[in-house]
């Protein structure tokens, strides 16, 4: 008989660009594997409707789930007359890039407004005081979307010090976009837009730290309401 060629509890034809995220993904309720889902579906965003974020804001902007929405959505607003304001979302810090485990994260996300705004999702240490507060955190896997231009970054940060490479993919207003990672224990992590891989980092994995999932949005000017939308945010891991 020959040999199994399959170890992950998700079997799934070929690993091809558009599979190879899925790779090894666990299923739900698994023991052997952290998995942490939100799909924003409760009514309100706060810990007595389930959605336990920590909410790092300036103080006009809101992080509200929006209503009627399908799939559910949370929305992350700026004040409409002030620049260099937003919101941002973190969970506790529980996740970790180890040697001979996989770590996964995703996201589905829109922006109203690609070139006036600022925008962070992934994996980040906790950090404070306002939302832009992530953009300078040392120890980062995320996507970033930098104000004045649409094109997603892809970058890898560890003890503040950075490798960043352009995705060749530009957001679009109001279009949603999916963001995944993959960390292959500690020496890999590949960057995937709509599924499709982008980008590849061995370096400046930061694999010393504990961190959580986060997002955040600011605006550029001072024109507007920025609204970002995030329809879910997903992280799983070898325990």
């Amino acid at each position: 008989m020959a040999g199994v060629h399959f170890t992950g509890p998700i079997l799934f034809a070929g690993k091809n660009n558009e599979k190879k995220w899925f790779e090894n993904l666990p299923i739900d309720k698994n023991p052997d594997y952290v998995v942490y889902f939100d799909d924003f579906d409760r009514i309100g965003f706060d810990s007595n409707t389930g959605h336990r974020w920590t909410v790092v804001k300036d103080s006009g902007a809101s992080v509200a789930i929006a209503a009627d929405q399908l799939n559910g959505l949370v929305n992350l607003n700026s004040t409409a007359t002030t620049d260099n304001d937003g919101a941002s979302i973190q969970k506790n810090e529980i996740f970790q890039v180890q040697a001979n485990k996989d770590l996964w994260f995703e996201t589905k996300v829109r922006t109203s407004d690609v070139t006036d705004t600022d925008l962070c999702f992934g994996f980040t240490i906790n950090f404070a005081t306002n939302p832009e507060a992530m953009l300078t955190a040392t120890d980062r896997i995320v996507f970033q979307k930098d104000d004045g231009d649409a094109s997603i970054l892809c970058k890898t940060e560890k003890d503040g010090t950075e490798t960043s490479t352009d995705s060749g993919i530009d957001m679009e207003n109001d279009t949603d976009v999916t963001l995944s990672i993959r960390c292959q224990s500690t020496g890999k992590v590949d960057f995937f837009v709509n599924r499709k891989l982008v980008a590849t980092h061995t370096d400046n994995i930061p694999s010393d730290e504990i961190l959580t999932i986060a997002a955040m949005s600011l605006s550029g000017n001072a024109t507007g309401t920025k609204v970002t939308s995030i329809d879910y945010m997903f992280a799983a891991s070898d325990r």
